[in-house]
C-alpha cells in the first residue's frame, strides 16, 4: 500500500505532550491542530491549579469510591487543615523546602496524626507529578518528623475516683462516664448503643458498632472489639431509670460536641469539688485535677480492675475488646499490691 504524503504538517509540544499533525492544506491542517489542543486541554490539568483544588481533585478521583464515606469526609479535612498550613498557592510554585518546613511544624503532635498528613501530602503530590502539574516530584526528598507517641492512659487514683463518683451523682453525664468505668467500652461505642444492645434479662450489653467522628454509626475499631460485656448489678437500676420504650433509640445524642462538653462539664465540677476557687465563673489554677485526667482513663481503669479482681488476662483482653493481648499486657504488667498478694494466696492454697 503506497504511504500517503501530505502538503503540510505541524509539529509541536503543547503542555508536555509532542504532536504532529498533517494535513492536505492549511486549513483542514488548523482545524486538526486545534481540534488536537482542544483534546489535550481536556485532558491535561492546568499548572496554575491550586494547592487546594488539585487535592481535592485528586481525593474525588482516587479515594472517594474506594474507602469508606467517614474515612473520605476525614481525609478531606486532613487536606484542608494541610492546606491552611502550606497555603493555597499554585501547585506549580510549590517547593520541596515549604512541604519540610510545613511537616516539621508538626513535630508537637502524636505520630497518627503526623503520618496521615505525610502521607497525604506524598500521594497528591506525586500524583501531580505523574499528571504534569509539577516538573519534578517533590516527595522525593521529604522526611516524616518524628510525633509524641501516645500512651496508653492510666487509672484514675483513689482521689479522683471519689470526687469523680461525687460529680456524677446527677450528671447529665452519670450514664456515660459510668458505663466506661464500669463495662470499659470505648467513648464511642458507649456513644453508638441503642436499647436493644441492652439486655436486662441476661445483664449483658452487646458491642457491634461504633460512632465515627462525622457522627455515623459503622463499625467498631476492631473485629476483636465486637463482644458481649456483663453488667455490674449496681449499675443496673441507672440504666433502666433511663430505659426508652423504643428499643431502637439512641441512648445519648450521635453529637461528639455533647460528649465534649459533658466531659468539661464533669472535669470543672471535679476542680470544684476538690478545692479549686472560682473567680467571675472562671477556674483559679492551680487546677488540683491532673492534666493527664482524660474520659479514656475511665476505660484504662477498668482494666485495672479487672487485674485487681484477679480475672485472667486472656478473659479481660476479651472484655477489653483489644485487638491483641499484648495490648491488655501493657495495662496488667502494671501490678498492683493487692494483684500480687492475690497472686501469693491462690499459689499458698495450690501448694496445700
Amino acid at each position: 500500500m503506497k504511504k500517503q504524503n501530505y502538503k503540510h504538517r505541524y509539529r509541536e509540544t503543547y503542555k508536555g505532550i509532542k504532536i504532529d499533525i498533517k494535513a492536505d492544506d492549511p486549513h483542514a491542517l488548523h482545524d486538526k491542530v486545534n481540534a488536537r489542543k482542544r483534546a489535550i486541554d481536556r485532558e491535561t490539568i492546568d499548572k496554575t491549579i491550586s494547592l487546594s483544588a488539585f487535592g481535592l481533585m485528586y481525593l474525588e478521583t482516587h479515594k472517594k469510591n474506594s474507602v469508606s464515606a467517614s474515612w473520605y469526609k476525614d481525609l478531606c479535612w486532613i487536606w484542608r487543615v494541610i492546606v491552611a498550613g502550606i497555603g493555597n498557592r499554585n501547585m506549580n510554585t510549590i517547593k520541596p523546602l515549604q512541604l519540610q518546613k510545613y511537616l516539621n511544624g508538626l513535630g508537637g503532635y502524636s505520630d497518627s496524626y503526623i503520618k496521615k498528613q505525610y502521607d497525604l501530602i506524598c500521594q497528591v503530590f506525586r500524583h501531580a507529578y505523574i499528571n504534569g502539574v509539577t516538573d519534578t516530584d517533590l516527595t522525593l526528598s521529604l522526611i516524616k518528623p518524628k510525633g509524641v507517641t501516645a500512651t496508653n492512659g492510666r487509672s484514675i487514683t483513689d482521689k479522683e475516683r471519689a470526687a469523680l463518683l461525687h460529680v456524677l451523682d446527677g450528671h447529665r453525664g452519670e450514664l456515660f462516664c459510668k458505663l466506661i468505668l464500669y463495662t470499659g467500652l470505648r467513648p464511642s461505642e458507649v456513644q453508638a448503643l441503642t436499647w436493644r444492645d441492652i439486655n436486662f434479662r441476661e445483664k449483658t450489653i452487646t458491642v457491634s458498632k461504633s460512632m465515627k467522628r462525622n457522627g455515623s454509626i459503622g463499625d467498631p475499631k476492631t473485629a476483636a472489639a465486637h463482644r458481649t460485656i456483663p453488667i455490674p448489678g449496681h449499675l443496673l437500676p441507672l440504666i433502666r431509670a433511663q430505659r426508652s420504650p423504643d428499643p431502637f433509640a439512641q441512648i445519648f445524642p450521635l453529637n461528639l460536641s455533647w460528649r465534649l462538653r459533658m466531659w468539661r462539664s464533669v472535669q470543672r465540677e471535679m476542680n470544684i469539688y476538690m478545692g479549686c476557687r472560682v473567680f467571675r465563673n472562671k477556674l483559679i489554677p492551680p487546677l488540683p485535677l491532673a492534666d493527664d485526667f482524660t474520659l479514656y482513663n475511665l476505660r484504662h481503669t477498668y482494666c485495672t480492675d479487672l487485674e485487681k479482681a484477679g480475672v485472667p488476662i486472656n478473659i479481660a483482653s476479651r472484655l477489653m475488646g483489644h485487638s491483641s493481648i499484648n495490648i491488655t499486657a501493657k495495662i496488667y504488667t502494671h501490678a498492683s499490691t493487692q494483684a500480687l498478694e492475690m497472686a501469693r494466696d491462690l499459689i499458698e492454697k495450690a501448694a496445700q
